[in-house]
Formats: structure tokens, C-alpha cells, sequence
């Protein structure tokens, strides 16, 4: 239920313009009321109670006491994000030495401000920060594609993986996983080269519920999220989406990973302190972009 507490509002429609739902409305006598007929489309995304100055709007079960902290109103600066995203790389190469649990909490708090398109948040997460576990299942992943490459040689079941994962997935494995692991499998059998987990002393996996609105896209933004804070304490990273799917169709990774069986792995960061450092950007150029 939304309230409006009259007493202290002030009438400045603030509420009214930023719901996107509209729900709040000025009424004939200029109080602002709230649409019954459309109480029910609120998502709890809390615009209302952010933007309002006096505290006089609750929407739901969300309270300025437990949900909202106060914003110090200063400006982000413009060469600050830019000197952020320029000076990114994706890292897979790792210093042996671990990351305390304190530096990944606040990674996971920085994931948990991404936008989660209808609240409450559905994106779920493993935190994996144990190396010794990470290298002790490692051989297991290679099997599981040493596994794949035998069966893409076959065409019958590759129709039937085609089928399973759709035209886009499947060339994307046809065209880049499948040539890369053909290439590195002899190393990666006798332990000396890892192209799943890159020797990443910590890795978060992204998790949702089987069966559920498609939250992919959130997911993807979500782990953009701790990417960026990544970088920003001077540690590197890279989203590798190799790891999921060997985790999710094997049950034994699945239960030393804690992974529910009513969900699934949509994405990893593979989390560590940068053993290289860059000495310079690469410029990228989109494919196209049109104006209108």
C-alpha cells in the first residue's frame, strides 16, 4: 500500500512526475492522493520516497529508516568516470595472492545498486573465495569440455545442442569457444595452461531461478557493476561466460559449488589483483551507429 502523510507534504508533485507508473495524483482539492485503480503496478522501485524533501511518502514495504541513506549531493565528475572506463582491462592474469573477504563485500555491495528492473532484486550470487576448491575442480571442468569437443564432431548431436541452445549461442560456440579450447585442451590436460578459471583466486557466479522472467539482461548489468567497483580498488577482472555452463549441467560442480537445483548460472566474474599493468587504452569503434 502507498501512504501520503498530508501534514507534511508539501504539494510539490515531485512524487507525481517521477512514478513510472504514475500512481500518485493531485486530486481536486490540490492534495496529492493515490490511484487505488493503480496501486497494484507499484514496483517498490522507490522513486517517490527518494526524490520527496519531507519524507512524506511510503510506498509498500519500504521504509527512509531501512532502505534509503541520504546523497551528498555532490556532482560525479565526468574525468573521473572517463580515467574508470579507459583505463579498464579485461584481466586473466593474477598475482598468487588472495583477496580478503572485506574488498569482495564491497564489490558485492557496489552489484547490489545495479538497476533491477522490477524490484526486488532477483539476481543471486556465489561467492567463491577459496583457491585450493577452484583448483581442485578445475580438472573436473576440463573433462566436461574435453567432453564437448568429442561431441561437436559428431553432427547428429551437434543438431541436437543446436536445437537445445539456439542459432545465436550455439555460434558463438561453434565459432570461438570450440576453436580456442581445440587449440589449448593438450596444455590444459596436463594442468599447464587454464583457459576456464585463469588462475583467479576468487570468482563470483550470478545466479537466477529456473523458470522465471528473464532476468539475463540484469544479470548482465549487475556483473558490469562489479566489474567497474573491481577495477576501482585496483583489482582486475574479466566476465567469462565459459564457466556456467560446464558448472550447471554437472551435478558434482553443482554441489561443492552450492548451487540449488532450482537454479542456474548465467554469468561469472572471475575476480584478483592484476599481475601485469597496462601502459596505454585501446580505442574501440562500435560497428555502427546511426543518427536520427
Amino acid at each position: 500500500m502507498i501512504t501520503i502523510n498530508h501534514e507534511t507534504c508539501k504539494r510539490c508533485l515531485l512524487c507525481v512526475e517521477v512514478c513510472p507508473n504514475k500512481i500518485p495524483v493531485k486530486d481536486d482539492t490540490g492534495l496529492i492522493t493515490v490511484r487505488r485503480e493503480r496501486e497494484h503496478l507499484c514496483i517498490e522501485c522507490g522513486q517517490c520516497m527518494a526524490v520527496c524533501q519531507t519524507h512524506s511518502i511510503n510506498a509498500g514495504k519500504l521504509s527512509y529508516e531501512n532502505d534509503f541513506f541520504e546523497l551528498s549531493g555532490e556532482k560525479p565528475s565526468e574525468n573521473a568516470f572517463n580515467e574508470l572506463i579507459f583505463s579498464r582491462r579485461s584481466v586473466r592474469n593474477f598475482k598468487d595472492k588472495p583477496v580478503p573477504k572485506e574488498i569482495l563485500e564491497k564489490i558485492i555491495d557496489a552489484i547490489s545498486f545495479a538497476p533491477p528492473s522490477f524490484p526486488p532484486h532477483r539476481v543471486e550470487l556465489v561467492v567463491i573465495n577459496n583457491i585450493e576448491l577452484l583448483k581442485s575442480t578445475l580438472p573436473r571442468m576440463v573433462e566436461n569440455y574435453k567432453a564437448l569437443l568429442k561431441m561437436m564432431k559428431n553432427p547428429f548431436i551437434t543438431h541436437i545442442i543446436k536445437k537445445k541452445i539456439g542459432q545465436p549461442k550455439y555460434l558463438t560456440l561453434k565459432n570461438h569457444l570450440i576453436p580456442l579450447l581445440t587449440v589449448k585442451m593438450p596444455e590444459m590436460e596436463k594442468g599447464n595452461e587454464d583457459a576456464l578459471t585463469r588462475g583467479a583466486p576468487a570468482i563470483i557466479l550470478f545466479l537466477t531461478e529456473k523458470n522465471q522472467e528473464d532476468n539475463s539482461q540484469n544479470i548482465s548489468i549487475a556483473a558490469t557493476y562489479g566489474m567497474l567497483k573491481t577495477h576501482s580498488m585496483g583489482l582486475g577482472g574479466a566476465i567469462l561466460d565459459i564457466i556456467p555452463p560446464v558448472i550447471n549441467r554437472d551435478q558434482e560442480l553443482r554441489k561443492l559449488y552450492g548451487i540449488p537445483d532450482t537454479h542456474e548460472i548465467i554469468t561469472s566474474l572471475i575476480i584478483g589483483y592484476p599481475k601485469y599493468k597496462y601502459q596505454r587504452g585501446i580505442k574501440r569503434k562500435l560497428k555502427s551507429v546511426k543518427w536520427i
